[in-house]
């Protein structure tokens, strides 16, 4: 019994280290100074990289650092209502009828854009749309039983 208690014991210590890995400081620093009220992120170390999760005002935060704590990428997700309204304005006119489901914005050093969920009653299609509305149709498929 005892030796069953240590082996959980030491499984459990592993898995959490393993899911909260040390973080090097600059990172936590940068982190914090951008997101001092989150307590709740998730970190993941990579090779040369960490990447953090957490979710904040119904918006889900995936963000990779550098070693050096300087942010290599973000990558965002949310719900069409909180998608700004010029692009709002830019879909709606060029697939009018279509409501904005989903949205996931990536951010890089060289660019800033957004792929969009879009349905109707019929069909879901997939667009990616740049920071000035230039709109590409990545993708459309019809719902099954239509």
């Amino acid at each position: 019994m005892k030796k069953t208690l240590v082996l959980l014991a030491f499984i459990l210590a592993a898995a959490t280290s393993f899911a909260n890995p040390p973080i090097g400081e600059k990172v936590l620093k940068q982190f914090a100074a951008v997101f001092p009220a989150v307590d709740d992120a998730k970190w993941f170390e990579g090779e040369n990289h960490y990447d953090v999760y957490f979710e904040k005002d119904k918006v889900k935060y995936h963000i990779r650092y550098d070693l050096n704590g300087k942010i290599v990428s973000t990558r965002n997700y949310y719900s069409g209502d909180k998608l700004c309204a010029f692009l709002k304005a830019k879909v709606a006119e060029k697939y009018p009828g279509k409501s904005i489901f989903g949205v996931t914005e990536i951010t890089n050093s060289e660019e800033m854009f957004y792929i969009l969920n879009l349905e109707d009653k019929k069909t879901w299609t997939t667009v990616r749309v740049d920071a000035i509305g230039q709109i590409t149709q990545l993708d459309k498929m019809t719902k099954s039983g239509n």
